[in-house]
């Protein structure tokens, strides 16, 4: 098992922890931040975490978290939206991708089709207790 683990890591594979870490059930991965900002009123403070770096196309999941940018603190009772764009070609993603509430002030966001190398920008809208708006920057490689 440690020599499986050690090669994953030397490949640049995450390891799952969990369970059955093949199932998906129970899996746990570690993610790292790949994009801040705070929000248009200045309130906010939005963090993107993913499991896969240094982030490629494809199919993501993102962790996503809000904090108030002053306390620190989670942000509840918001419903979080996102439209990923790519600004060098002026155009988004067809299909919506799918934002589940995890805990207050977590979300994850998945099924995020970001189909081709460059940058993209994660467009977010908040509404609920807080009404702002959000953009994260993402490079992605091939």
């Amino acid at each position: 098992m440690k020599t499986l683990l050690m090669g994953m890591l030397l490949l640049g594979a995450t390891p799952r922890v969990g369970p059955d870490a093949g199932s998906g059930a129970g899996q746990v991965s570690a993610a790292v931040s790949v994009g801040t900002t705070v929000s248009a009123s200045g309130r906010l403070r939005v963090e993107v975490l993913s499991s896969m770096t240094p982030l490629r196309r494809g199919v993501q999941t993102f962790q996503v978290r809000l904090t108030d940018a002053t306390s620190g603190k989670p942000v509840s009772g918001v419903v979080l939206s996102v439209q990923p764009w790519m600004p060098a070609m002026n155009h988004g993603i067809s299909d919506v991708p799918r934002v589940t509430a995890r805990a207050p002030g977590t979300f994850e966001v998945s099924d995020a089709d970001l189909f081709m190398p460059g940058v993209w920008e994660l467009r977010f809208t908040l509404k609920g207790t807080v009404e702002d708006s959000a953009t994260v920057t993402l490079k992605l490689g091939r």
